[in-house]
Parts: C-alpha cells; sequence; structure tokens
C-alpha cells in the first residue's frame, strides 16, 4: 500500500479556530478527489493512493497532482509505505532520520516523548535505523509500551488508516458593519438561518448539528458546536438554540458564520406526535416554495429583512433574504 501525506503550511495553525476550518477545507478536498481520508490532527490529513490511480491518470502522480490541486499550493505532500513514513517524507526528512521524529508521532505526552528520545540518544541511538534492529525484549523491559511503538514505527510498521465518514456540510457567512450592536446581531443570524435553509444542496434534508462561528474585529477568530437534541429544518429551532451564543461573542465581530454539520433525513420522514392545521399549511406552502426554485433558482423568491431602521445608509436598514420554510 502507498499512503498520502498532506500537511498545511504551519502558520495557518496558529488560530486553533482557523486551523480547524483549514483542516476542513482541506480534508473535503481530498474527499472531493475520491479519497478516503484520516485526518486526527490539525493540519494534517492522510489517505491511500490505491483504488486512485485508475480515476486520476492511472499512476500515483495524477494522484498527487489532483491531492496538490484540492490542497493548495501552500501545502506539503509525501508519499511512503505507511502513515509515518509518508508524514517524514511530506516534512522533508531523509534517510536516516534522527530518533527526535518520533515525539511528535509516538502518542505520549511532549515532556514524556522527549525523555524517551533524550534516554536512546544517551544510549547511543540516534537515528531510526540503529533503532530498528533491536531486539522487541529489551526494548520492551527499558522503555515499556511506549518503546515497542518507537520500535514498530522505526521497522515501518503502522496501524492502518482509519478513514473518517465524508460529511455533508453547508456553510454561510454574513458580514457585518463596523460597531454592529445587538439589534444587528440578531438580526445577521437571522439570515444566517434563513440562507442555510434555503440553500439548494440541503434539498429538504434536517440538519443534524451547528457550528456557529465568528470573525473578530480585533483580527481571530471564535466558533462553538451546537447540538440540536433531534434532526430539525425549522428555522425557529435553529435561531433559538443559537441565539443565547450571541452574549458568548469575544468583542466586536466582522462577520458571523453558519455551517450545518451533517445532513439528516428530509423533513416529511421524521416522527411527529400531531400535526396541527397551521403546520400542515406551512409544510405545503414549503413544499411550494421547494419546487419554485427548484425550477427558478435560489434567488427565486426573496423576502425583506428588517436590519437597522434607524441607519442613515439605506442598504442598512433592510436586505433580501431568501425565504425561510421547511
Amino acid at each position: 500500500m502507498e499512503v498520502a501525506c498532506v500537511l498545511i503550511s504551519d502558520p495557518l495553525l496558529g488560530d486553533p479556530v482557523a486551523a480547524a476550518e483549514a483542516t476542513e477545507l482541506l480534508v473535503g478536498g481530498l474527499e472531493g478527489m475520491g479519497a478516503e481520508v484520516e485526518s486526527e490532527r490539525a493540519g494534517e490529513a492522510f489517505f491511500a493512493l490505491d483504488g486512485l490511480r485508475g480515476i486520476h491518470g492511472g499512476d500515483s502522480e495524477g494522484v498527487l497532482r489532483a491531492a496538490r490541486s484540492a490542497a493548495g499550493a501552500a501545502a506539503r505532500l509525501g508519499t511512503g509505505p505507511t502513515r509515518f513514513a509518508a508524514w517524514l517524507a511530506a516534512r522533508g526528512r531523509r534517510s536516516p532520520a534522527p530518533v527526535a521524529v518520533l515525539t511528535e508521532r509516538i502518542g505520549l505526552p511532549e515532556r514524556e516523548a522527549g525523555d524517551l528520545v533524550e534516554t536512546l540518544r544517551r544510549l547511543g541511538i540516534e537515528t531510526l535505523e540503529a533503532l530498528a534492529p533491536l531486539p522487541a525484549d529489551r526494548i520492551a523491559d527499558r522503555f515499556g509500551p511506549a518503546g515497542l511503538r518507537a520500535l514498530r514505527l522505526a521497522r515501518g510498521e503502522d496501524s492502518p488508516l482509519r478513514p473518517r465518514r465524508p460529511r455533508e456540510e453547508l456553510s454561510e457567512e454574513v458580514e457585518l458593519p463596523e460597531g454592529a450592536a445587538a439589534g444587528q446581531l440578531e438580526r445577521a443570524l437571522e439570515l444566517l438561518v434563513d440562507r442555510l435553509l434555503a440553500a439548494p444542496p440541503r434539498r429538504g434534508r434536517t440538519v443534524l448539528g451547528l457550528r456557529f462561528g465568528a470573525l473578530l474585529a480585533a483580527g481571530g477568530s471564535w466558533s462553538v458546536e451546537q447540538g440540536l437534541g433531534r434532526p430539525s429544518a425549522s428555522a425557529r429551532v435553529l435561531r433559538s438554540v443559537l441565539s443565547r451564543h450571541l452574549e458568548a461573542l469575544p468583542g466586536p465581530v466582522a462577520a458571523l458564520r453558519l455551517h450545518a454539520i451533517g445532513l439528516g433525513p428530509p423533513v416529511g420522514e421524521q416522527l411527529e406526535l400531531s400535526l396541527r392545521g397551521d403546520e400542515a399549511r406551512r409544510r405545503r406552502l414549503g413544499a411550494a416554495i421547494r419546487e419554485v426554485r427548484a425550477a427558478q433558482g435560489g434567488e427565486a423568491l426573496l423576502q425583506i429583512l428588517p436590519l437597522d431602521s434607524a441607519s442613515r445608509f439605506p442598504e442598512r436598514r433592510a436586505i433580501l433574504t431568501p425565504a425561510a420554510f421547511r
């Protein structure tokens, strides 16, 4: 098996939220080219080239070209027979690699990993090539399970990849004027929810989870994940669970973001104990609106959303947004 490792450049990893979002974009891009991706740390992703060559030119280089296109010019790629070997190649490590590279991959806290590496060095074991031929029983006696893990990596042995199940995710963003007040934040949240539910890729399905975030006016970002308890496509429910997070914003914001993490069954397939007359009417109206949008596009039906009635600028007083119906 040939494994590829893709690493995002280090400057993107300073902000944990930005790093998570960049990693999600990376993984989504790789999944879009057909790869089954493992990504358990921010800034990195692994996938097997086997099975992809036939759809990307017939060879490994064709797969890697597609991966570079999906990952962006700033990403670094490497390949090898195992996850660890591919990671070393992506980091530009050439043989013989120093035992210090184990500190990031051995699965120990930084201090403990550093102590293990320092002990190896004191014993004269400076490289992975020097570690590989040592007897496993002696390594186990001296270093325990962590030492055996290091020995397996040095010998080119690694666990199989654990690809994640691809997630379906919708996202929307609304920019805010400088110094936006609480009322404007509430209106922006309403707009985000309406746009998310009106997005054609949702195709009438329910939302399983949400990630609500913000770009801060002073720089940086903030986000929080919100479970729903049960699948929902109700604008009222989504606004209700998200509105309380507006109070937790750490400062003035330049934009609000909303991501739907995972899509569930269509609304009509949800189990309900009762269906009042007004709810049934709303369902029929929602079905009619979806038909119009399917034929005329997502912007075919809009509603006026008030933003700031006291603004001196007409464009800030109200905005057109897709009408939100389930």
